[in-house]
């Protein structure tokens, strides 16, 4: 059975991602963000996820000293707060975007979303008269105060949402299909397909 390592970084969301990784079968192991590197390593993870939380990555405990040991060795998740970290990893900025809490928007797939197994078949736009021309709004749930508009070296956006400081980004990975991020809530109801999009990350952060 897949080892998810959940790092909790104090978010009232971490239980919601528990149950939804056991939902989809795998094995959830939560550890708080202040646990030493060593020992999160120590339960030897098949894929790490690092969960949404408040503030800035660099004040979350020591998620970015976990990134630095353990990117492009294990499968990293990025979600929300987890999301920015490898943003901020990667030397892009992360900043105040107007906040925008438990509301359901289109995310507006790239080229490089639109190609990605994680999105396929979920775009609601898709006109029934040309199947072939593929869609690329996808509902998700946004509970975020920061943001991110400029990818940074290695890493690859696919897809954004409108913001106060431009389109920012919502989904990302990096160039190496070791590590994907996500800046909305796929274990929030108000993303439809979040479920599906979850578990699809986890099988591409896998397969790589």
């Amino acid at each position: 059975m897949t080892h998810v390592v959940l790092i909790d970084n104090h978010d009232s969301f971490v239980y919601n991602l528990v149950d939804a990784f056991a939902v989809a079968g795998y094995k959830c192991t939560v550890f708080r963000n202040t646990v030493p590197v060593e020992t999160i390593l120590a339960a030897n993870p098949d894929l790490i996820c690092l969960s949404p939380g408040p503030g800035y990555p660099a004040d979350a405990g020591n998620m970015m000293a976990l990134i630095e040991r353990t990117l492009g060795q294990i499968p990293l998740l990025g979600i929300c707060l987890g999301y920015q970290a490898l943003i901020e990893y990667h030397g892009g900025k992360v900043e105040p975007c107007g906040p925008v809490h438990g509301t359901t928007d289109n995310m507006i797939l790239t080229d490089a979303g639109v190609q990605s197994p994680v999105f396929a078949g979920l775009a609601t736009d898709v006109e029934p008269d040309h199947p072939e021309i593929p869609g690329r709004k996808i509902p998700i749930g946004r509970y975020h105060s920061l943001g991110c508009v400029v990818a940074p070296d290695g890493i690859e956006s696919l897809g954004t949402c409108s913001s106060e400081i431009g389109d920012v980004i919502m989904a990302a990975r990096t160039t190496d299909g070791k590590a994907i991020g996500l800046q909305f809530h796929p274990e929030s109801v108000l993303s439809p397909t979040g479920p599906i999009i979850l578990s699809r990350c986890v099988e591409q952060l896998l397969a790589n």
